[in-house]
């Protein structure tokens, strides 16, 4: 995914560039916060949590998709299911992603507690390595219904599941720079990256990779994720999340 990213960017900076794929989220964020890296690609949650534990990083570009910069998710079951609304998932078995998850757990957990759902009113909920694994999971009967992004869904749904719910738009994935990086770094790696667009037939080479629909990587600041921090907030408040 992110090989070609890294040779435009070794070109551009006359300098090797390499990929480091972090073995879990935990020591994903721990690369960001102790430095290790010079650039990271992370989600929505993983900002939120990192920006509230040690201070905004320096923000780079996020994901435009379709020439959107926000995404969202579905709660699902698969066709056959007497489940129709969020209400009729009490006494289910459900299906989660990791519990890092902006999309497969934190913005679906708070949407079925705001239609009065918790985890407790599930026959069983388990979570599951990752967003495809929770839909086969669906599909293959172990789970009644299920949470991942709204491209994951997509990627299944002739297969026979079925949208019970929509969550809230959220914005993109996104590209930061550690606080600790040089400043000069930083603003060279921002304009590098703001330059990538699918409509330019040598940097959409680089695009499609990373999401074969994205068109272009934007700007992007702190307040665009504030529905997602409010959400955040709720969640702290329950203890889902600390």
């Amino acid at each position: 995914m992110f090989t070609p990213l890294a040779e435009y960017l070794s070109l551009s900076f006359g300098k090797p560039v390499e990929v480091r794929i972090g073995e879990s989220y935990e020591s994903h964020f721990d690369a960001i916060i102790n430095d290790q890296v010079d650039l990271a690609f992370i989600g929505p949650a993983l900002f939120v949590q990192l920006s509230d534990k040690y201070g905004v990083p320096n923000l780079l570009a996020r994901l435009e998709i379709d020439g959107i910069p926000t995404f969202t998710g579905k709660i699902f079951t698969k066709e056959g299911s007497s489940i129709r609304t969020l209400e009729d998932l009490k006494g289910s078995h459900f299906a989660f992603g990791s519990k890092s998850s902006t999309m497969s757990h934190l913005v679906p957990r708070q949407l079925l507690f705001e239609a009065g759902i918790d985890v407790d009113d599930f026959a069983s909920h388990r979570y599951f390595h990752s967003h495809d694994n929770v839909a086969l999971a669906v599909l293959a009967g172990d789970a009644d219904a299920g949470a991942v992004k709204e491209a994951v869904f997509r990627k299944y749904q002739h297969r026979g599941l079925v949208a019970v719910a929509t969550t809230p738009d959220i914005s993109e994935h996104l590209f930061i720079a550690p606080s600790g990086i040089d400043h000069d770094r930083v603003e060279l790696l921002r304009r590098h990256l703001l330059h990538l667009t699918a409509g330019n037939p040598e940097t959409g080479q680089v695009l499609r990779p990373i999401k074969k629909t994205a068109t272009a990587l934007v700007s992007v600041e702190a307040s665009d994720y504030k529905k997602l921090r409010d959400i955040f907030t709720a969640l702290r408040a329950r203890g889902v999340v600390e």
